[in-house]
């Protein structure tokens, strides 16, 4: 048999064990949840990654590994579990990211493992995180914007601002208003931090650079993410300081909220940029 077709089969047989949960806690979340809508994009890299690996792809010799069929028993046994004792949707389709790999370990062994990895474990930034972890997440972003936003806002002539968890209380002595600022979960910065942390790994893994670069562009997504999301706190907050309120709400926001992006993906190719000229190399002389 083809190591084409056994393949197919493979594929065939997990979409069957695992079609529900995929539904339900996966496709579900990413038609409803606009936090996650980034997944529907996460799978076409993944296909793109093992496209780029053709060639490679082409010049492997296929070898059984048995210790794959040990991984797939175990991801298998890990998924019933979650359904039958311990009900958990989070950690049933992390089990299928390991039973994939575990195939490809098992049809190909360490060699085709090597190749495939990335393109499989990238997987992991299309699954949602379970409500409560995320909310838990959120939180601490919300209070980081509030308090940063709080100073920045307080740096504009004539306005008092004071910080109290997530909610930002304001006084313009030139105008007399007071008002206050709700930071919400939508606001937390944690849509764009999932969704910039994803292209991130992606540009990351399809550069041509060392992979201590890699590592650092990586780790950069994060803060970068936050500063994006302070600058779009802050601003909102100068739009309600100065009662342009229909700039607030609708259409005006989440263009606002977009235009972080191309901020976001600027800082980082400006720190690419720097990591490619951080080092030149010399030519010795003849």
């Amino acid at each position: 048999m083809s190591a084409r077709l056994q393949i197919a089969i493979v594929a065939v047989l997990l979409v069957l064990i695992y079609r529900v949960t995929l539904v339900d806690s996966v496709i579900y979340r990413w038609k409803s949840d606009p936090n996650w809508s980034h997944g529907w994009l996460v799978p076409l890299f993944s296909l793109y990654f093992l496209g780029t690996q053709r060639k490679r792809l082409a010049r492997l010799t296929l070898r059984s590994n048995w210790a794959g069929l040990a991984v797939l028993v175990g991801a298998l046994a890990a998924y019933f579990y979650f359904i039958a004792v311990l009900p958990m949707g989070y950690p049933r389709v992390l089990s299928l990211i390991v039973a994939v790999l575990s195939i490809a370990l098992l049809l190909g062994g360490w060699q085709l493992l090597r190749v495939v990895w990335f393109p499989i474990a990238f997987l992991v930034m299309a699954i949602p995180l379970p409500d409560q972890y995320y909310v838990k997440l959120t939180m601490p972003l919300r209070k980081l914007a509030s308090e940063v936003a709080t100073v920045l806002l307080g740096l504009l002539p004539n306005l008092e601002t004071e910080s109290s968890g997530v909610v930002i209380e304001f006084f313009n002595a030139a105008t007399g208003n007071t008002g206050v600022l709700n930071v919400e979960e939508a606001c937390s910065g944690m849509r764009l931090m999932m969704a910039f942390v994803t292209l991130g790994l992606a540009m990351a893994y399809l550069g041509q650079r060392p992979n201590w670069q890699r590592v650092i562009m990586v780790l950069c997504c994060v803060p970068i993410a936050l500063f994006c999301n302070i600058i779009r706190v802050s601003v909102t907050g100068i739009i309600h300081v100065y009662d342009i309120e229909s700039l607030a709400s609708g259409t005006p926001h989440e263009l606002l909220g977009l235009a972080m992006l191309p901020v976001a993906l600027g800082l980082f190719a400006l720190v690419g940029w720097v990591l490619k000229n951080l080092f030149v190399e010399e030519t010795e002389a003849a």
